[in-house]
């Protein structure tokens, strides 16, 4: 199975996180608009995370990688709106990541989590982005 980015990012960009820290400042992730970045180095970040993406599923070991990266990216995210996005994205791809695949009860309580709505509506702020800001369309 061939996961793009967008597909990693919106379904199954769910692969794993702890959650990030906000900081004193109002910015989601503790960042402030000093340590953002403009939407052109912000694109060609995503794009080369794009590139870097594995070509199927990635395994725990790549999501803890992911993690990191996504991270990164949610300090330096263009928008107070893209940083939140990332907040309630990443926690939940942590959670992937610690998951036991071999545990059906354990996976389906994660995979119902796919359906909360605070999570579709950051996926699509992710997906939206990506696409009309950076033109990564999925396939």
């Amino acid at each position: 199975m061939r996961v793009t980015f967008p597909r990693l990012l919106v379904a199954t960009l769910a692969l794993s996180i702890v959650a990030i820290s906000c900081g004193g400042s109002g910015d989601a992730m503790g960042g402030n608009s000093s340590t953002r970045l403009s939407d052109e180095a912000f694109c060609a970040k995503l794009t080369a995370l794009q590139i870097q993406s594995p070509n199927d599923t990635p395994g725990p070991e790549a999501m803890l990688e992911m993690l990191t990266i996504l991270r990164d990216l949610a300090k330096v995210a263009p928008t107070a709106e893209l940083q939140g996005a990332f907040g309630t994205y990443i926690p939940f791809l942590e959670e992937m990541s610690k998951l036991d695949q071999n545990d059906p009860e354990a996976f389906s309580t994660v995979a119902s989590k796919l359906f909360d709505p605070e999570l579709a509506k950051a996926a699509e702020v992710l997906k939206t982005y990506s696409a009309d800001v950076c033109g990564i369309v999925e396939p």
